[in-house]
């Protein structure tokens, strides 16, 4: 499946996981390494938890040359 654009992400996955997505997408898009992305989200905001970042990331990089919008 191609993803053209939010919306088809958004109804594959639901609001909540897509919004996590994106906002990780949009950081590496921007050139950030993942260990200041990892930073920013877990250990400094603590918005996600060690586990749910891994994963979040590991979906990213199987779902990354679907992607065509980011």
């Amino acid at each position: 499946m191609s993803y053209e654009n939010e919306k088809d992400l958004i109804k594959v996955l639901g609001w909540t996981r897509t919004s996590k997505l994106l906002y990780i997408m949009k950081q590496i898009h921007e050139d950030i390494p993942k260990e200041d992305i990892y930073k920013d989200l877990v250990e400094e905001n603590k918005l996600m938890k060690p586990k749910s970042f891994q994963s979040y990331w590991n979906q990213i990089d199987r779902i990354k040359d679907d992607i065509q919008f980011v």
